[in-house]
């Protein structure tokens, strides 16, 4: 298993060397144009209810919209059971002031949160210790549902843990859809020849569904 695993990790290298190298040709010069996002991608923002006092933050950092879709998700959820509900991505936050319940929700990649989540925490939920923080991740790791990927999933986590002590913690597969990955993502995804970056929907929704109404 250690070899097959060593000869997938050095097939993956080869096959990111030569599509880099391609990248930084076909971007004019810089391989960071072929890691925006496509301009199609959704970034939801939405509130509901009419509290001013209490209000439930739902903040979120997406690459591909997959995680924003799930935040929605939440918030649609939190919305349903009556509360009054903010969803943002955790870049556009600005204060967290009239929040007593903080949701934070974080796509994957290479091995750890995105960095806009992480700032989010450092700024804002730093120390704090009287508001509600919840918290997941979005991976591929979860595309299968067993005991080890849900424990490797939930350690990419433990990067908020110098920030905050979460009530609640979630991690959720994501989806591969060829349209809103970034160009040098979808040259990865349609190089992979084992599957494993097969376009695909992997959510499971009623899951999601169930930790939103476990939060409050």
């Amino acid at each position: 298993m250690k070899d097959e695993k060593a000869v997938s990790r050095r097939k993956f290298l080869k096959i990111a060397g030569g599509i880099l190298g391609g990248g930084v040709l076909l971007c004019g010069g810089g391989a960071y144009l072929g890691l925006r996002t496509p301009g199609s991608v959704d970034f939801p923002a939405s509130d509901c209810g009419s509290s001013e006092n209490d209000r439930v933050l739902v903040a979120y950092a997406s690459k591909c919209g997959a995680t924003g879709e799930i935040s929605r998700r939440i918030a649609e959820n939190l919305c349903s059971a009556g509360f009054s509900v903010d969803l943002a991505r955790a870049q556009d936050v600005r204060s967290v002031d009239p929040y007593a319940t903080i949701v934070l929700g974080s796509a994957v990649y290479m091995g750890k949160p995105l960095d806009e989540s992480v700032n989010f925490a450092r700024k804002f939920l730093a120390g704090n210790k009287e508001k509600q923080i919840s918290v997941f991740d979005v991976c591929l790791t979860m595309k299968e549902n067993t005991p080890e990927n849900v424990q490797t999933a939930l350690g990419y986590l433990e990067a908020f843990n110098e920030f905050f002590t979460p009530a609640l913690v979630g991690t959720f597969a994501g989806r591969i859809d060829f349209d809103t990955l970034p160009f040098l993502y979808r040259q990865f995804a349609q190089a992979d020849r084992e599957g494993i970056l097969a376009e695909g929907d992997y959510r499971d929704w009623p899951v999601i569904d169930a930790w939103a109404k476990s939060i409050l």
